[in-house]
Order: structure tokens, then sequence, then C-alpha cells
């Protein structure tokens, strides 16, 4: 009778050390698969809402800015472009994953990514329209990513 309580108290530990070690397990594995990658996205779009800000004097001056400068840039708005397209495919399952986390969609994050292509393209041209279409590509991002922009910093909408 003592032999079968071991045998039965030892199944015990061991069924209770299983079951933590694969709680730790499936836990590690829904932080690395899942959590790392949203907070990664929520991580780069805090990096456009700077770079939006801490650049705007580039962005709203195209051409005038040193070259040095307008390039460097070009190519964070490229970089940061291409961090949201590789989220797309980081975040796991991510129609699902938007519903949970409250994140952008996968057209407004493509839009967003487009934008930034815009701007970073538009940083070396000169001509009257370009302020308005800056203006507005900074506008679709802010949107676009859920990044507060206030009514006063909006291009005016035109009369019809």
């Amino acid at each position: 009778m003592l032999e079968v309580t071991n045998s039965l108290m030892n199944f015990t530990v061991f069924i209770t050390v299983l079951s933590g070690v694969l709680t730790f397990v499936l836990g590690q594995l829904a932080v690395k698969l899942v959590l790392d990658p949203v907070q990664e996205l929520k991580r780069t779009i805090g990096q456009i809402s700077h770079a939006l800000v801490e650049h705007a004097w580039v962005i709203a001056n195209p051409s005038v800015p040193p070259k040095e400068t307008m390039n460097e840039t070009s190519l964070l708005l490229r970089k940061l472009s291409s961090q949201l397209h590789a989220h797309l495919y980081l975040v796991p399952c991510y129609r699902v994953t938007v519903w949970l986390f409250r994140l952008p969609s996968q057209d407004k994050l493509l839009a967003a990514a487009r934008a930034l292509i815009g701007l970073s393209n538009s940083l070396y041209r000169v001509d009257n329209q370009v302020y308005k279409f800056n203006a507005k590509r900074i506008e679709r991002i802010s949107d676009s990513l859920g990044i507060y922009l206030e009514e006063d910093s909006r291009w005016p909408d035109e009369q019809q």
C-alpha cells in the first residue's frame, strides 16, 4: 500500500512540474510570437509620430534644407515605411490581432506606408503643389495610424 501511495505522489509531483513547464513554455511562445511583434509595431508608430514632428521643418520646406539633411530625412521616412510593411508579416494572424490589440487595419497600415514613401520622394521637389501634397500625406499618415493631429495643423479644405 505504501508503494502505491509513493507512486501516486511521484506521479502527482511529475504532473505538477510538467504543467508548470508547459505553462511557462506556452507563455513564452505567446510573448515571442504575438506580444513582441505587436509591441514593435506600436513602437514603429511612435517613431513615425516622432519623425513627423522632428523633421517637420524639412518636410514643410522641400529643397530648402541642406542636401545632407534632406537625404537623412528621406532615408528615415523610407525606413519607417519599410518597417510598417514588415510588421504585416511579423504580427501573426493580423486580421484577428488588429481587433484584439486595437491596431490599424492592413489597408490603413499600407496607406500610411505609401504616404511615407511619397513624403520621402517629395523632399527634393520644388513646385507650388508640393506643400499641399506633403500636408495631405501627413494627414493621411496620422489618420491611418491613429496619431493625433490638431485641427489647425491640417491643410484647409478647399471650398467648392
